[in-house]
């Protein structure tokens, strides 16, 4: 009775198996048929150098950035006695220059409010420095030759600016201010300044107020 039970457990694994045949076991994988072995070629060292080959994209050439600021100025209203010294400082900076005279048909009318010039530039600077004390920043020492180490407060076109700032100073305690005006007269002379870069420009800027009466404008290089 025992050896029937057991042949009776071993058929029905036996039937399991054979009707599950599909899932137990994997499916053979299809060959590929886009490679086809007969038609593999072994290629020569020859052969390889000989094949067409595919251009690689070639880079662009980095171009280097040029920051370059080669402007003109036109430095103007110079009288023979403050030309020279504006020349100095253009050649201080290493600037060129060419002198062009001017021909001013109506005289330019200014009111210059300044400080009498001093003896040497060490008392100019102590005088300065004293002034700025008391709260007055816009103040510059004239470079020119004929009022050098005179302190500039301002130059103006309406003569009331003028009294109103002279009153302003005396307020503040500045004493021996004056007001005066300055007529450049119908005979002047400007200077064209060539390849001014960003730095000398600003420099130029800077010391543009030293002397009294110009102006500091771009121009067209010639």
């Amino acid at each position: 009775m025992k050896l029937l039970g057991c042949l009776l457990v071993l058929l029905n694994a036996g039937l399991l198996v054979y009707f599950n045949m599909d899932v137990l076991l994997p499916k053979p994988v299809a060959a590929d048929r886009s490679i086809l072995p007969e038609k593999l070629k072994i290629l020569s060292e020859n052969e390889l150098v000989a094949m067409p080959k595919k251009a690689l994209p070639v880079p662009k050439p980095e171009v280097p950035m040029v920051l370059a600021v080669t402007n003109c100025y036109k430095w103007g209203n110079f009288t023979q006695t403050n030309l020279p010294a504006a020349q100095l400082v253009l050649v201080r900076l290493g600037l060129q220059s060419v002198v062009n005279q001017e021909a001013i048909v109506q005289e330019d009318r200014r009111f210059w409010v300044y400080y009498p010039p001093l003896k040497t530039e060490r008392l100019a600077q102590e005088k300065a420095a004293e002034i700025k004390a008391l709260g007055l920043e816009e103040i510059f020492i004239v470079q020119d030759s004929q009022w050098r180490n005179a302190i500039s407060f301002g130059l103006f076109q309406d003569e009331q600016l003028a009294s109103a700032l002279l009153r302003g100073l005396r307020a503040k305690g500045v004493k021996g201010a004056t007001k005066a005006l300055r007529s450049p007269g119908k005979s002047l002379s400007s200077l064209l300044i060539k390849a001014v870069g960003a730095d000398t420009a600003l420099a130029l800027h800077e010391i543009k107020p030293e002397f009294v009466g110009t102006d500091l404008v771009p121009t067209v290089c010639e």
